[in-house]
């Protein structure tokens, strides 16, 4: 039996709306989207702080040799990378963060038609490995 496909959603927010976000868990200019996401039981996590807690958490059960640990790794010790990261966020739907295509294509939906200037960019995943980029070989010695 084939695994079942499930979604996520990921925002790219400019500078500024980023580091409001981080600092207060909201964004002034752009309160329709806090009210699109308590609707929908959903909440946003910063890509750079979940790549770090999946490395602390790697590291703390000694799973550290594994190419996705050293990928990730070097993601999070990469200044650049650090920067963009930092203004990625994981739309999260009741703390899980794969969904049903219906819900990521629901709020997808809903956030784009409120026209954010904040809002950079939203990107929907899916959960195939064959569509999703994966660690490079010099990770994998």
């Amino acid at each position: 039996m084939k695994d079942k496909i499930l979604y996520q959603l990921r925002i790219d927010f400019e500078e500024k709306a980023a580091i409001e976000l981080l600092n207060s868990k909201s964004i002034n200019s752009c309160k329709q989207l806090f009210k699109i996401l308590k609707e929908e039981k959903a909440n946003l996590i910063c890509q750079y702080e979940a790549f770090s807690l999946f490395v602390k958490e790697c590291e703390e059960n000694n799973l550290t040799s594994t190419p996705l640990y050293k990928w990730t790794k070097d993601t999070i010790e990469n200044e650049t990378k650090k920067i963009k990261y930092m203004k990625s966020f994981t739309i999260y739907v009741e703390d899980k963060q794969l969904y049903e295509k219906n819900i990521a294509n629901r709020l997808e939906r809903k956030i784009l038609n409120l026209n954010c200037n904040c809002i950079l960019k939203l990107n929907k995943y899916d959960s195939d490995p064959k569509n999703n980029p994966q660690p490079p070989k010099k990770y994998f010695n």
